[in-house]
């Protein structure tokens, strides 16, 4: 009786050759001791260095810059032969010319039919357009949620990070604040000084709202001469504080061309429990409108009960802050 026994077919060393060598991404090869023994066409053109130029040389001529500053730290391809086991590295290869690539690179041990560690193999691919396309992309995202001419959040970026903080105050049963603040007869340096300085005015303002708050509070151009500045951890007695810091801070924008005193007037209001976005921003806005009321450059406090508006004697002085139930 004859058996018969299947052998796997053994393809060629020429074969392994020729599909390495067509290969796109970058593989080279080394022994035991470091040195390369194998170098794909892929290799010269991202590096610049030629075959007869890099084989029988230590790796470290080519080797992917992946560790931190620490010169003693080892290299990705040192730690895969000294451990045996195969990583993924992101990092720079310096070009023949000088120049610096970011790469990602993927090593891994080659073994001998016993198991024996003989060397190892790095695959490594050029990730510049990579990098420079998520570059775009966050700048493209960071112009989506941007106001050009402020160079703060535009409406639609502070009412997503808005209902994120109400979720999270929610959440962890802390309070929130919002203020809206309203340039003071922005129309009239519009007409009297130009388009030009009314953006102006706005730019500055953005300025002062930008560099005068708390780390956690954000703040976006709500829309026109209109801004919303959310305050996570506060509640109505320190989003006034805020709101009265601010509106001095207003009082000293000085823009070249105008002769009066640039003002603006706040709304705050705290989330209250089972009070939605809308109602929360509404309260704000009509303790606003209280302060445009009563004489501006104030601060009005606002209220989520329903108790009807009353219209308030004349103007006191502006450091003093109404309050107004809604």
């Amino acid at each position: 009786m004859t058996l018969a026994v299947s052998q796997k077919p053994v393809m060629p060393e020429a074969f392994y050759k020729t599909l390495l060598d067509s290969l796109f991404d970058a593989v080279f090869t080394v022994d035991r001791a470091g040195m390369i023994t194998y170098w794909n066409p892929s290799c010269a053109r991202i590096t610049g260095f030629a075959a007869h130029e890099v084989l029988q040389r230590h790796f470290s001529l080519v080797a992917v810059d992946n560790s931190p500053p620490n010169p003693l730290q080892p290299q990705g391809m040192q730690i895969v032969l000294d451990s045996s086991m195969p990583g993924t590295w992101k990092g720079h290869v310096q070009r023949k010319n000088g120049q610096r690539i970011p790469v990602e690179s993927h090593i891994a041990p080659l073994h001998d039919t016993q198991g024996n560690v003989i060397g190892a193999v790095e695959v490594f691919r050029d990730i510049s357009a990579m990098l420079s396309l998520q570059d775009a992309h966050r700048q493209l995202l960071t112009l989506s949620r941007k106001d050009p001419l402020t160079a703060m959040f535009n409406r639609a970026a502070i009412t997503e990070l808005l209902k994120a903080e109400i979720e999270r105050s929610r959440r962890y049963s802390q309070p929130l604040a919002v203020i809206l603040a309203d340039i003071d007869l922005f129309k009239r340096f519009n007409d009297l000084y130009g388009h030009d300085v009314g953006d102006k005015v706005l730019a500055q303002l953005g300025a002062v709202l930008a560099f005068n708050l708390r780390k956690p509070d954000a703040v976006g151009r709500w829309g026109g001469e209109e801004f919303l500045i959310v305050s996570p951890g506060s509640d109505r007695a320190a989003g006034k504080q805020l709101a009265q810091r601010i509106r001095r801070l207003v009082k000293d924008i000085s823009i070249p061309g105008i002769d009066e005193a640039v003002t603006a007037s706040f709304g705050v209001a705290q989330l209250e429990k089972n009070q939605s976005r809308d109602e929360l921003l509404y309260t704000a806005d009509m303790a606003m409108y209280q302060a445009k009321r009563t004489g501006r450059d104030r601060v009005a406090v606002g209220y989520a009960e329903p108790i009807p508006l009353v219209q308030a004697p004349p103007p006191p002085p502006s450091d003093t802050v109404d309050t107004i139930n809604l």
